[in-house]
């Protein structure tokens, strides 16, 4: 480019122009920016300055809340300096009982102290300034009397000393808060400990009064119930005897004593029965205190074989000469063969040593009775553990069948036992082996009445006894054929069954055995439900024919 002087004037000064131009714009530019900038400035002190006005307002309401708080949980602060002295909130007049509108003050507090704690807490104080380290923070409690209303206040005082730095000085920092209402709820929460305490010393003391006086009871009962077993023992032994020997002869007297014979059978049952509602009334007081023999599991529960024996193999366990006679002749014209021991302990051996189809205990016997002797085989190995077992005993209470059943008896009969309840017993304990009594037989009762009563009376206990023996031997058939996987052998047996049973209306039998052959085939069926009812249906035929069949001579 060429220097300015050698251009010709016009185009220096049109130089020079658009020179002076550029420089105006950038000028205006500058001041623009300028203007802009202040405005911003401006408007950011206006916000400043509303937030720092924002902020104090905030600062005073949370001054205000704080100090609030700090009266209505009457509790204050101190702070102190060497140089500048002591400093209360504005809580601590208040607190203290000034008047309205009096400052607080250490000498004031000093003041206010009261006379039983006065020389303490100027003792512990003194110390604290003047012993312990910068950094150490204590805690006291003392009494103060109010001015304001002369009342007696407990105050809790927490008290730091912060050691000085560059920053800071040395100062101190408490707080101070009465603490008269948690001192009076502590002493009430303790007196209600206290009295809490008491009362279950005297209730332990009553538990050991009331246990002991509970073992006295138990002590007494227990003598009781062993006289009155004992009494029962003795009285219904002898009437066993009676009234199997009455039964016994019944085959072998003459038609002219036949009437003799049965004044003696109607006396025994007379004496039979006052003997059996004296011993029951006795034993009912106190009956329900006597705790079930035993604990823990139950004994296992006996299996029956798979058939029915034609001459069942029994053992007889029974101490009195006569009753073992009569009960020897009553099984003997049941069909069975007989072994007879005379104690729980020779039973025990006997099972252990031979297989028997059933066992006919006593309860009441020397050297082992027969509840014990009934725990001891039902714990053997094997099959004897699985042996029916009939228990004989003089109660014919319920609560002492349910015990003796828990110990593992089978069935339970009361003395006198009769040939009917006997029998009727010994089919249901080979049929099911448990204790049938729970399981509710289903019958139809109107079908069970026309069955008996449209025959001669002469013929009814016959049809009774018959359909008894044929439930036992079809219903004996039927297991045989289930253990043995014979279809055919089922079949037969379960038609059998089946008829007799609708006979009399055993509808229960007749409907197990249904459920049983459906699920049979898928292998969904179990025997058991069938083997029940036909227990429960034997047991409860008697019953039925009693109250719904017609007495005629």
């Amino acid at each position: 480019m060429n220097r300015m002087h050698d251009i010709p004037a016009e185009r220096q000064i049109e130089i020079l122009t658009a020179r002076l131009e550029r420089s105006e714009r950038a000028l205006r530019d500058a001041e623009t920016a300028l203007e802009k900038r202040m405005t911003e400035l401006f408007r950011a002190n206006q916000d400043l300055s509303l937030r720092e006005t924002e902020l104090a307002r905030r600062l005073e309401v949370e001054s205000a809340l704080l100090l609030g708080a700090l009266s209505t949980i009457q509790m204050a602060t101190l702070y102190g300096e060497r140089e500048r002295g002591f400093s209360f909130s504005a809580s601590a007049a208040s607190l203290f009982g000034l008047p309205p509108g009096e400052e607080m003050t250490i000498d004031k507090v000093e003041a206010v102290l009261h006379p039983l704690d006065h020389r303490r807490i100027m003792r512990e104080t003194s110390a604290f300034f003047g012993e312990l380290e910068p950094g150490t923070t204590r805690e006291y409690e003392h009494r103060i009397v109010r001015p304001v209303d002369g009342e007696t206040r407990w105050l809790s005082w927490s008290i730091a000393r912060k050691k000085g730095d560059d920053a800071r000085p040395g100062h101190l920092l408490a707080t101070v808060r009465d603490i008269t209402e948690e001192r009076a709820n502590e002493r009430s929460v303790r007196a209600l400990q206290l009295r809490a305490e008491r009362r279950v010393r005297e209730l332990a003391k009553l538990q050991a009064e009331l246990a002991a006086a509970k073992g006295t009871v138990e002590e007494t009962l227990g003598a009781r119930n062993r006289f009155i077993s004992e009494m029962a023992h003795a009285i219904r032994t002898p009437l066993l005897a009676l009234s199997g020997g009455l039964e016994l002869l019944e085959t072998e007297v003459r038609e002219e004593g036949v009437k003799d014979l049965a004044v003696a059978r109607d006396a025994a049952e007379q004496l039979g029965e006052v003997a059996s509602r004296l011993i029951e009334e006795a034993a009912a007081e106190g009956n329900d205190l006597s705790a079930p023999f035993g604990g823990g599991a139950l004994p296992p529960v006996p299996q029956s074989p798979a058939g029915i024996p034609a001459q069942p193999h029994v053992l007889v366990a029974e101490d009195t000469e006569s009753n073992r006679y009569v009960i020897e002749r009553l099984l003997h014209d049941l069909g069975c063969t007989v072994v007879l021991v005379e104690n729980g302990a020779a039973a025990v051996e006997a099972v252990r040593r031979e297989h028997f189809d059933l066992v006919v205990m006593d309860v009441m016997m020397p050297i082992m009775n027969g509840e014990q002797a009934t725990q001891t085989i039902r714990g053997l190995t094997g099959p004897a553990a699985r042996t029916p077992i009939i228990g004989v005993t003089a109660h014919s209470l319920q609560s002492e069948r349910e015990r003796l059943l828990s110990s593992g008896m089978t069935a339970c009969l009361a003395k006198p036992v009769r040939k009917e309840a006997l029998e009727t017993a010994i089919r249901t304990a080979l049929i099911s082996g448990r204790d049938v009594r729970k399981n509710q037989a289903r019958f139809d009762h109107d079908l069970f009445r026309r069955t008996f009563g449209d025959l001669p009376a002469a013929y009814r206990g016959r049809m009774r006894d018959a359909a008894k023996k044929d439930i036992t031997k079809y219903a004996g058939e039927v297991l045989a054929a289930v253990d043995s996987g014979d279809e055919e052998a089922f079949s037969r047996a379960a038609h059998s069954l089946t008829g007799v049973s609708l006979n009399i209306g055993a509808t229960g039998i007749v409907e197990e055995l249904a459920l049983y052959r459906e699920g049979r085939p898928r292998d969904e069926a179990s025997i058991d439900p069938f083997r029940e009812a036909v227990a429960a249906c034997l047991l409860e035929i008697d019953d039925l024919y009693d109250a719904l069949v017609p007495y005629d001579q």
